[in-house]
């Protein structure tokens, strides 16, 4: 016990100081101007006191000042800062015979220089370059101010230019740096828009397909459900047949609808199976059953469909019973084939009904299309030229 507690503290420290690094450091990122205003006067500030303690003349403090001051605008503004200080720095070499030489606030060369490399287009990085190494040539022809050889002048000269070079190459790198994390964060936000627009394009799929089932089901039930009821206003003995009838239709909806309903929820429920392509025949017979006369041909195998091609061929069948017992009339006769023929499905339902011969205004028919653009196939409803409609699918697809 007594040697953990230490290591809590250690651990306690590192923690706190690494927070604390990083408030700082997001700190002076979100306010880089009083950053350099505060810096710029730290310098000159410096400046002014080691003049005043050596006694220094009224050039120093007024150089000092002109080559610290414009520190300020090194990432607002650095082809200007980097112009000021340029300025300030030949003035101060061209009165070097009168007695003025290297002052402390020359450290403000190598940053304009970092500055304009790191925060302006690179041309001007590359003049700061070239201006700072012929500065530093000046510099090393003037100083020392002592006589010294000349190999003297060769090592200062070679000495300001290497710190030339190295803040250059260092705002060059801060440059690179900079445009990577301008290049992530760009990335970062397009991946955002993106898995945004696939969440978006996922919850539209969803609420078209969960449309497309509760009109299916609902839409084919109530037609069936009205029939029978109208049919068995005017036809009292036969209302037990009638009412017998809306019940079947009313539990199937009923049971489908809370199939729908079911995958919506969170956890698992006990749901029907999705009908497919066996259930045709028995679609049919229900259909018929409420009076109205369909014919079924089926011509396949006995091998099993696959469950979304059986489930597509489920509903355009329905969808085309529907519209018979909604719109063809009373006495309409119609014929359901569903075949295999040259590597695609072929789903056709045709009435002899006297109702219009496109009925395309309502879902059904954008909910067929839907399901059968997905295999690669195609829909249209059309007049019999004899009288009645035409519901005509063709679906890509192998034979079972």
């Amino acid at each position: 016990m007594s040697a953990r507690g230490p290591r809590l503290a250690r651990r306690w420290r590192t923690y706190s100081d690494g927070v604390s690094g990083a408030l700082v450091y997001s700190w002076m990122r979100g306010n880089v101007v009083w950053v350099d205003r505060v810096a710029a006067a730290l310098l000159a500030a410096g400046c002014t006191g080691l003049g005043i303690l050596v006694g220094a003349d009224g050039a120093y403090f007024l150089l000092s000042l002109l080559l610290t001051v414009p520190l300020a605008l090194r990432r607002t503004a650095p082809v200007w800062c980097a112009g000021f200080v340029f300025a300030a720095a030949f003035v101060q070499w061209s009165t070097v015979r009168d007695g003025i030489g290297a002052l402390p606030a020359d450290l403000a060369v190598p940053v304009v220089v970092h500055a304009v490399t790191a925060y302006a287009s690179p041309w001007w990085g590359r003049s700061a370059l070239a201006v700072g190494l012929i500065g530093a040539g000046l510099g090393g022809i003037s100083w020392p101010q002592l006589p010294v050889p000349t190999a003297a002048h060769v090592l200062v000269a070679g000495f300001l230019g290497s710190t030339v070079l190295a803040a250059w190459a260092i705002g060059g790198l801060h440059r690179v740096r900079h445009e990577q994390v301008v290049a992530l964060a760009e990335r970062a936000r397009l991946l955002e828009v993106e898995r945004e627009q696939r969440d978006r394009l996922a919850v539209l799929a969803e609420r078209a397909r969960i449309a497309r089932e509760m009109h299916d089901i609902v839409a084919h039930s109530l037609s069936a459900v009205i029939a029978q009821a109208d049919g068995g206003r005017y036809a009292a003995d036969a209302g037990v047949g009638a009412l017998t009838a809306i019940g079947e239709h009313a539990r199937q909806a009923l049971g489908e609808t809370r199939r729908v309903l079911g995958v919506l929820r969170e956890g698992p429920v006990d749901v029907l199976p999705q009908p497919g392509f066996e259930d045709v025949p028995r679609l049919v017979h229900r259909v018929r059953a409420s009076g109205v006369d369909v014919r079924l041909s089926l011509r396949g195998d006995d091998s099993p469909v696959p469950s979304g091609l059986g489930l597509a061929v489920y509903r355009i069948v329905q969808e085309g019973l529907t519209n018979v017992v909604k719109h063809a009339g009373p006495g309409a006769r119609a014929e359901v084939s569903v075949r295999w023929e040259a590597g695609q499905v072929l789903v056709d339902v045709a009435d002899d009904g006297r109702g219009p011969g496109t009925r395309g205004g309502g879902f059904g028919l954008v909910g067929m299309r839907e399901r059968v653009a997905a295999y690669g196939g195609s829909v249209t409803l059309a007049a019999r030229p004899a009288g009645g409609t035409a519901l005509c699918a063709r679906i890509p697809a192998a034979s079972p």
